[in-house]
């Protein structure tokens, strides 16, 4: 007795074992994993850089000279008056002198420092918010007291920050160029590697009558599905990562950002699979095209 029309399943006309498509999904999730991390890295880097410079840019360090630690006391609070008097709205934090010696061990070591060694006097400035900060006034109304005095608006620190997360930020970007075109070539490979292991199919479909654009969606949908099941799963397994280096506490360091994650990650993370799926589908149809016009030429 013959089948039913209703029991039969219509069957792909691309035979996904030809193109051993669990194999390139493994291969397109490693990529997606790898660009995940790279593109997390770059969001996270460019938060920090803004998050540096925004707090450098609402402080300042005022040094003032002293001619002997009597006087010490005495140039504080007049360079405090003065500065209070020139900047209502900010803070000042003096320094304590162990504080200031503190700061000098990275380059004398652990010396001990002469008791009438005239240190600097250091007063951290912390402005309120919209606050803009006088360098010239804020100097000048101290040398009016007789006070020798230097403000440093930490612009130079600021614009090191910048440039540092700007290389940082450049290099992960350019890995996640490279890795976008490794799965262009992976993709490729495969579109042709499909196209010789099912020129039966596909001669049977020319014959048909069917044109180089029906015979291109095929690849094209194969390989934007693989792409996109590749890209999921990379995704997730990247984000499962980041999101357990951005819970560490005690192995934080200063040589490398936080991997810190933000709700606007997520949009990032879903074009980046979009991304990818579609990379991998132009890829495929390009070669198919391709292809299948040479292939006409020679008929």
């Amino acid at each position: 007795m013959s089948q039913s029309p209703e029991n039969t399943s219509a069957q792909p006309l691309l035979s996904a074992k030809i193109d051993n498509a669990r194999s390139l999904i493994i291969v397109l999730a490693i990529m997606a994993f790898l660009a995940t991390l790279a593109l997390l890295f770059s969001l996270s880097v460019d938060r920090l850089r803004k998050n540096w410079q925004g707090e450098l840019g609402r402080s300042a360090t005022v040094q003032i000279m002293v001619d002997s630690p009597e006087v010490r006391d005495a140039q504080l609070e007049t360079a405090l008056q003065v500065l209070k008097k020139t900047q209502p709205d900010a803070t000042f934090t003096p320094l304590s002198e162990a504080r200031s010696q503190a700061l000098l061990r990275p380059w004398l070591g652990n010396l001990d420092l002469p008791e009438d060694l005239p240190l600097p006097v250091l007063i951290s400035v912390s402005l309120a918010d919209g606050e803009i900060l006088s360098v010239s006034r804020m100097s000048a109304a101290l040398g009016e007291e007789g006070l020798i005095a230097e403000v440093d608006d930490h612009s130079r620190w600021s614009d090191q920050i910048g440039r540092s997360a700007q290389g940082l930020k450049a290099a992960a970007l350019a890995l996640l160029a490279l890795i976008f075109g490794a799965g262009i070539a992976v993709s490729t490979f495969a579109t042709r590697a499909a196209l010789s292991a099912q020129r039966d199919v596909i001669r049977v479909l020319v014959q048909v009558g069917a044109e180089d654009g029906f015979i291109a969606k095929l690849f094209i949908k194969q390989a934007g599905l693989r792409g996109l099941k590749g890209g999921v799963i990379g995704v997730i397994f990247g984000f499962i990562i980041a999101l357990a280096l951005s819970l560490r506490r005690n192995t934080e360091t200063t040589l490398l950002p936080d991997l810190s994650l933000n709700i606007s990650d997520g949009l990032y993370l879903i074009i980046l699979v979009v991304g990818f799926a579609c990379v991998c589908a132009l890829a495929a149809g390009v070669t198919t095209f391709r292809i299948l016009r040479r292939e006409r030429r020679r008929a």
